[in-house]
């Protein structure tokens, strides 16, 4: 029986480098399959980017992306380096939050071979039964970020998973959602789900994403699922990015 988290499984190590080759970050992120080889890295731009660097306030500046910014995206886990520019042009792509409310969503097209595991297949993976709704939205309800807090891994490559509570009802803000629990500084760009036990099975489901973390308050800021669908719907509209 495959005793391994589906979630960690699909949120490998991720880091960046600059153009002349130096290390820019190490971060989190996680895998949406969307056919055949065709997945999208989804992580939080500020990680391809700087932090607190959130698209609204840097429109008008993508030209400068690839000198200023990350330009090549390294994933061990995966065998994957893959450039972020075709020489000025990003590659990935981003939530372009036309209200201004930080969607600090970005995901990156790649081809992977052998199948890996991705935050949307749902189904029993061995003590795991990976669900797209059902579990309570509620204050309260009990979930999981999954993370690279510091750099820190489990066994070199596999994230972290850090327990929270939601801080509020989940369908309160259509913009962000809070959770009590810090996820960390490395955990940005991370999966966050709902976890619950029911006798011997375990359940989870795929809530959104990590994007930032209140310290003094132990509260952290995560986009919805929905708004990152919105970026992942974008993307498959635009096949030849896998070109």
């Amino acid at each position: 029986m495959d005793l391994i988290d589906p979630f960690a499984q699909a949120s490998p190590r991720l880091a960046t480098r600059h153009k002349n080759g130096e290390p820019h970050q190490v971060f989190s992120g996680f895998l949406f399959h969307v056919e055949s080889d065709r997945y999208i890295i989804l992580t939080a731009l500020h990680c391809l980017l700087a932090p607190n660097t959130f698209y609204f306030k840097n429109r008008g500046t993508e030209a400068t992306w690839a000198d200023t910014y990350a330009h090549d995206l390294d994933c061990a886990a995966l065998g994957i380096s893959v450039p972020l520019y075709d020489g000025q042009t990003p590659r990935f792509r981003w939530h372009h939050d036309p209200d201004d409310a930080s969607l600090d969503v970005a995901g990156v097209p790649v081809r992977l071979r052998g199948e890996p595991q991705a935050i949307n297949w749902t189904g029993r993976f061995g003590d795991y039964d990976i669900l797209s709704q059902g579990l309570p939205l509620t204050t309260g309800s009990a979930g999981m970020i999954y993370g690279f807090p510091g750099g820190a891994a489990i066994l070199r490559e596999a994230p972290i998973a850090r327990g929270f509570t939601l801080a509020s009802d989940y369908r309160l803000n259509p913009y962000a959602f809070h959770i009590d629990g810090i996820g960390g500084a490395g955990c940005s760009g991370g999966p966050v789900a709902l976890r619950a036990e029911r006798g011997d099975r375990t359940f989870m489901q795929w809530i959104g994403i990590y994007v930032a973390t209140y310290e003094a308050e132990r509260l952290g800021r995560c986009i919805p699922r929905e708004r990152v669908m919105e970026l992942v719907d974008a993307m498959i509209d635009e096949p030849e990015l896998w070109a």
